[in-house]
């Protein structure tokens, strides 16, 4: 006689391993997904039926498709921290913030299929407290504590005329991403090198923010 006792359909494994490893699956699962066809594009029952589950279980580990979305972003933007790092140089704040936006850029420009699913979505029923997590997994990145703690130095300083540090950096991040995003989808347009056009929006946008001594 067969004792072995089967688990409802939709049941989660028991084992904080087995849990794990569903987790992880659905994520590399869904990442895959969201960047061959969009995020818009992909259901909750598409994932579960790629990696072998019912949507009922895919729900016991993510409330839906957004909070998804959100364990896929903290590996970009690790992604984009490791990038940035490696790109670093030992010189002045300054020249630290250069060396910062044009990683960031650089990155997205490297990774289009990253920048689509971060930044080219439509409304996905988040709540406000998605959206606060969302802004968190964001603003707590490696990058981003690099980039606003260099900005502070500067508004420290007075090497900056705003002492803002929060808004001169959402304004430089502004600028360059206004950029990345004309590069990868207005491509009818000849727009000249990137390079070109990074170093001279970065230029323009930290000379203007310096005081006139």
């Amino acid at each position: 006689m067969d004792t072995t006792v089967k688990r409802k359909q939709g049941r989660p494994p028991k084992s904080p391993e087995e849990q794990a490893a569903i987790r992880s699956k659905i994520i590399g699962v869904a990442k895959e997904l969201f960047i061959n066809e969009g995020v818009d594009q992909v259901s909750v029952r598409k994932i579960a039926a790629r990696v072998g589950c019912t949507p009922r279980t895919l729900y016991y580990y993510f409330e839906n498709k957004r909070s998804l979305l959100h364990f896929i972003w903290v590996d970009i933007f690790s992604q984009l921290s490791d990038f940035a790092v490696d790109q670093q140089e030992n010189a002045d704040s300054i020249n630290k913030i250069k060396s910062l936006l044009m990683a960031y850029a650089q990155y997205w420009l490297k990774h289009p299929d990253h920048f689509r699913v971060v930044f080219s979505i439509e409304e996905l029923n988040s709540t406000p407290d998605q959206d606060e997590q969302a802004n968190e997994i964001i603003m707590q990145s490696q990058y981003f504590t690099a980039l606003f703690n260099e900005i502070k130095k500067c508004c420290d300083s007075q090497t900056f005329a705003e002492s803002d540090h929060t808004l001169i950096g959402q304004t430089l991040l502004c600028g360059v991403q206004g950029i990345v995003s004309n590069l990868l989808t207005i491509k009818q347009m000849k727009w000249a090198p990137a390079e070109q056009l990074l170093e001279l929006q970065i230029h323009c946008m930290l000379t203007g923010l310096k005081f006139n001594h």
